[in-house]
């Protein structure tokens, strides 16, 4: 007797591929920026406009205030300061057609509305990072003195960050007097040169081992460390080719961030139909945002630019 076998002979046509409908995680970028920034919203009817500003310290110089008996002294006049950010609008959006929604195989709608969720929140923390990135108190890992370019001087092997770059960041930070606490953010790469310096690693050891088991960088010498995968790294922007790490080490009041109240982040859904679609061929998912980040005090801020041990040339 002939046996009829799954995927054998005429039975082929029956072998069919299982489809879990489950779906894998997706990889996804730390939101970070958006933490630390001073928030300022734009009220309905504002503008698209908004000033920080600040009444700057009176300087003392010695002698400068000391009073000559019946004399009065020269005036002194106070001074403020403005910063200003101006908003700009970003966003993205997809078209989906009604039989890719009613006869795909996977919940399409939810699925891309889970997709511009992810994307809206990382856009948002990469405007915010770039502007940081314009910082202008720079300190070059070890000796040298450059970046984007591959001469003398530029920042590549070896020049990563450890004990000796931080307390120079926090010696600039606390000469500017920028006012702790101390936040430094890093990537994934830095940590692993970090926990290799044995100035750093053996304080985190014998003072804060429950960090080492739990993985938590936590503090040292009242610098706090936030590591995520979304800093910024330079490709090929070092020493023959090596990436350049922007780490950022900043005080209180360092930056600011912006948005419209009316036109806070959000997602929108468009179901099938309008103008442009008499037929209710497609419906669109999106996301829009309205926001602006700006430095507020440079000295309050160090840009700390080093290569990592993963990345020493291209």
């Amino acid at each position: 007797m002939t046996m009829e076998l799954l995927g054998a002979a005429g039975m082929t046509n029956e072998m069919k591929q299982f489809y879990n409908k489950k779906l894998l995680s997706r990889a996804e970028k730390d939101i970070i920026y958006m933490n630390y920034g001073v928030k300022r919203p734009i009220p309905a009817r504002g503008g698209k406009s908004v000033e920080f500003r600040r009444w700057e310290k009176i300087t003392i110089t010695a002698g400068s205030y000391t009073l000559t008996e019946g004399t009065p002294p020269s005036v002194t006049n106070a001074t403020v300061s403005v910063v200003s950010a101006t908003i700009s609008q970003y966003g993205m959006y997809s078209q989906v057609t009604d039989i890719l929604n009613t006869q795909g195989f996977d919940p399409i709608a939810s699925e891309f509305s889970d997709l511009f969720g992810l994307a809206s929140a990382e856009a948002v923390d990469v405007v915010v990072r770039n502007v940081l990135s314009a910082a202008t108190t720079i300190q070059y890992a070890d000796n040298a003195h450059q970046v984007g370019t591959s001469g003398t001087g530029s920042v590549g092997s070896g020049n990563y960050l450890d004990a000796s770059e931080l307390m120079e960041a926090k010696r600039t930070l606390r000469r500017n007097g920028a006012r702790a606490p101390y936040t430094c953010l890093i990537h994934p790469d830095n940590t692993k040169d970090l926990m290799e310096d044995p100035d750093i690693r053996d304080d985190f050891r014998w003072v804060s081992p429950e960090n080492i088991r739990s993985g938590n960088i936590g503090q040292w010498m009242g610098i706090s460390f936030v590591e995520t995968n979304n800093l910024r790294i330079r490709s090929s922007y070092g020493m023959s080719g090596a990436d350049v790490c922007e780490v950022l080490m900043f005080g209180q009041e360092y930056y600011g961030i912006t948005e419209l109240s009316a036109q806070t982040l959000r997602m929108y859904y468009q179901p099938p139909g309008g103008v442009t679609d008499p037929l209710e061929q497609y419906s669109t998912l999106g996301f829009k945002a309205a926001l602006a980040a700006v430095i507020l005090n440079e000295d309050f801020g160090v840009l700390i630019n080093c290569a990592s041990s993963r990345s020493n040339a291209a």
